[in-house]
């Protein structure tokens, strides 16, 4: 072995402190979108949601497989796992811009569907 358990550890946690603001901006939304009126927007909303909580956690892991094969001291492995890396990540980029794309849409939708306020009543 040619590294410490503390040390992939401590890598493991660095790389999920990068992803914390996500999920913490992930948790607020859901909270917020679960107080809403159960309509197909809401849903919608919750899908995105979940599906950027997902390919952020997800990306955490991938972040983790090269640790772990340094870790093992397994670099053969290292040599050829680049261009699958790329690919992983450029899938989970594509899954991110889909709940992006949904929440927005979600968002768009409800503000569209809202009725105007009352006008005041007049005075004269």
């Amino acid at each position: 072995m040619n590294g410490s358990i503390a040390d992939l550890f401590l890598s493991v946690l660095s790389s999920a402190a990068m992803r914390l603001p996500i999920l913490i901006a992930v948790a607020v939304s859901v909270v917020w979108v679960l107080g809403s009126p159960r309509s197909q927007i809401r849903t919608v909303a919750l899908w995105g949601l979940g599906l950027m909580a997902f390919t952020s956690l997800l990306g955490m892991l991938a972040n983790a497989v090269p640790q772990v094969l340094i870790y093992q001291g397994n670099f053969d492995a290292m040599r050829g796992i680049g261009m699958v890396m790329g690919f992983v990540h450029f899938g989970l980029n594509l899954l991110m811009a889909l709940s992006v794309v949904l929440v927005v849409w979600a968002m768009t939708r409800s503000l569209r569907d809202r009725t105007p306020p009352a006008a005041p009543p007049s005075r004269t």
